[in-house]
């Protein structure tokens, strides 16, 4: 029994999760900066209401040691295309990555943040297919089926986290998506700040299934940004200084606009930072202005 309990704990510290995250210590000069980077935005964008703005920062500069801070980051946010990191990251973990369109469906869903590419890998993950409204037990299986992603999650300990059932759309979602939505849309993708640099710290240190693989996807040149995805300007790699490295997803709607980046400064610091915001989807220099003030002198 003992020896089971040791493997099993082994296969999860390999995998790693939200509840690992969780543990890694608050270093309160991290949550002075958030906090002051905060209030100076929140003045600054004053469509922003209370709950509106989430930072989640992890300092990664030293493999042995971790440091974190957050500002409301276990907030719930439409996550837009941020979600795209947690599609990519069950595809790796459900071993799909090798099955037909796969590998081209994830560098469109990432690099240039393709919609049908991610509704073809939602459908793959939840073994559903796009069609009319459906009835009864018919329509139940369906819903159940797409929140197997969820439970994958749940496992580890992503709970009220993350909610990935949906395919981020450009005009939908029709028929059958329309109704795994839900009359209140109930069953809206979710995510917070936390949970996504949780997944990225474990993407970055190699502790996600196919992190050797996703971080290629993920990566984003700054001398010369490609026109085609627009994930730098107006976002995180806008605001570093020349010779960083940059890897992130970037999400925005009407409604929201947020980017999540793991960095490597010219100093030798390196970061994940996350940044939601809400209310202010034609603001293209929040995020920016926000990474400025977090950085400050790091």
């Amino acid at each position: 029994m003992k020896r089971l309990a040791l493997v099993l704990l082994l296969a999860l510290t390999a995998r790693a999760d939200f509840r690992e995250f969780t543990d890694v210590p608050r270093d309160p000069s991290l949550e002075v900066r958030l906090r002051t980077a905060a209030a100076v935005t929140m003045k600054a964008y004053p469509k922003l209401g209370a709950n509106d703005l989430a930072l989640s920062l992890i300092d990664v500069t030293r493999p042995d040691l971790l440091a974190r801070a957050d500002y409301q980051g276990d907030t719930p946010f439409y996550p837009a295309s941020v979600i795209k990191l947690f599609f990519m990251a069950d595809v790796y973990a459900t071993h799909k990555e090798k099955t037909g369109d796969v590998a081209r469906a994830l560098e469109e869903m990432i690099t240039v943040s393709d919609n049908d590419a991610t509704a073809y890998l939602v459908d793959l993950l939840a073994d559903t297919v796009p069609g009319p409204p459906l009835e009864g037990r018919a329509l139940r299986r369906y819903v159940e089926r797409r929140r197997d992603i969820n439970r994958r999650f749940q496992t580890l300990g992503y709970a009220n986290h993350v909610s990935a059932m949906m395919k981020p759309w450009t005009f939908g979602p029709y028929g059958v998506d329309l109704q795994v939505l839900g009359k209140d849309r109930e069953n809206r993708n979710l995510l917070t700040a936390n949970a996504t640099a949780s997944m990225l710290l474990w993407i970055v240190r190699g502790r996600a299934p196919g992190a050797q693989a996703m971080m290629p996807l993920l990566e984003r040149p700054l001398a010369t940004p490609r026109e085609e995805e627009n994930q730098v300007r107006e976002f995180i790699g806008e605001a570093l200084p020349s010779g960083s490295r940059l890897w992130s997803k970037a999400g925005w709607t009407s409604e929201v606009r947020h980017d999540a980046a793991y960095f490597e400064l010219p100093t030798g610091r390196k970061l994940i930072l996350v940044i939601f915001t809400r209310g202010t989807g034609d603001e293209v220099t929040i995020i920016p202005a926000v990474t400025r003030i977090v950085l400050g002198e790091l």
